[in-house]
């Protein structure tokens, strides 16, 4: 003898979870049609993400920081492919060749702004920083620093260029910064 329950043609327990109906039955109650054909994924709850680690409140995320010969092999890249063909435009610069001259200084502000400012600011690596295996990050979180804060970077290099002691600084810096980066709260990292 089966029980009640049991009786796959009692109405209320034919298929009522998966939607599905054995054939010659009536619906109970009404059953919206699915309006998307497979499931939706989870959506995670800003709970359940891990917090962002600042670089200064654990030990375990301390980054690498950059060497100086790193550093600067990548910058001296990236001055070299800035600065020779903006050079050897200049070079041309006859009466007669004044559109080369225009060329190489266009060549050289789009390199600066692409590549200098744009590239590292948004990615963490310009050419030079990518052939020698760093980038740059906002020394408060390890993120790309942004393009403002790129741009402000550079333009206090020139103040590192004008002294020196800026460009030697990361010898003997903790976290081997220059004074660029100290002012602009960034630091090159492996």
């Amino acid at each position: 003898m089966s029980s009640a329950a049991d009786d796959p043609r009692r109405p209320e327990d034919a298929g009522a979870s998966s939607g599905e109906r054995e054939p010659g039955t009536s619906p109970t109650a009404w059953e919206p049609t699915p309006s998307v054909p497979f499931p939706r994924p989870p959506v995670a709850d800003a709970a359940d993400e891990p917090p962002v680690r600042r670089f200064s409140e654990h030990a375990a995320v301390r980054p690498q920081y950059a060497s100086w010969g790193r550093r600067a092999v990548g910058h001296v890249v990236d001055i070299a492919v800035m600065a020779v063909p903006a050079a050897v435009a200049l070079g041309y610069g006859t009466d007669d060749g004044m559109s080369v001259v225009l060329l190489g200084v266009v060549w050289f502000l789009a390199w600066f702004g692409g590549n200098r400012v744009y590239a590292q600011g948004r990615y963490g690596v310009s050419l030079g920083k990518w052939l020698t295996g760093v980038r740059l990050v906002r020394t408060s979180d390890g993120r790309a620093c942004g393009i403002g804060r790129a741009l402000r970077r550079e333009l206090l290099h020139l103040v590192d260029l004008v002294s020196v002691v800026g460009y030697l600084q990361p010898l003997w810096d903790g976290r081997r910064r220059t004074f660029a980066d100290t002012i602009s709260d960034t630091t090159v990292v492996v």
